[in-house]
């Protein structure tokens, strides 16, 4: 399967979108797991 470039350069931006977002739902998810430990921790005591 052969690539040129300009599928390239226009593929490129999309997928770059694609990585972002799905890093930004994996930080935020384990970012409120997080706090929502922190809170449970505080009202348990």
């Amino acid at each position: 399967m052969s690539i040129d470039k300009y599928s390239m350069i226009s593929l490129a931006p999309s997928i770059a979108v694609i990585a972002g977002v799905v890093a930004i739902t994996v930080f935020g998810i384990i970012f409120l797991k997080k706090q929502i430990a922190k809170d449970a921790a505080k009202t348990g005591k």
